[in-house]
């Protein structure tokens, strides 16, 4: 499998079952970036340390993200009205170098 592959698979995949999220680059709105996304909460044992039950896993595809930078720490994503923090850098999943799909632990 490719790269590209890979992207089409979670694009499609994404299209089909997704739900709409929106990545801002912190508080404001402004240059929000509206995307399909899985989001599911955590599990049971993933609930360690400072990861709560409101805590949600959300995942993207870095086609959502048109070019722009990855998502970081301090970065909110949106989430049926409610803005949720990042606060723990996104797993960013790769092959052959090229980014392939990000992993986002948010809280709220």
């Amino acid at each position: 499998m490719t790269p590209d592959n890979a992207i089409a698979i979670l694009d499609r995949a994404l299209a089909r079952n997704g739900q709409t999220v929106s990545l801002r680059r912190g508080n404001s709105a402004a240059g929000e970036q509206v995307m399909q996304a899985f989001v599911r909460g955590v599990t049971a044992d993933e609930v360690v340390g400072t990861i709560t039950q409101s805590h949600k896993k959300v995942t993207i595809s870095p086609s959502g993200l048109q070019g722009a930078d990855l998502p970081a720490v301090g970065a909110r994503v949106v989430v049926d009205g409610v803005p949720r923090a990042i606060e723990i850098a996104p797993e960013v999943i790769r092959m052959n170098d090229v980014v392939v799909r990000i992993n986002i632990l948010v809280k709220g």
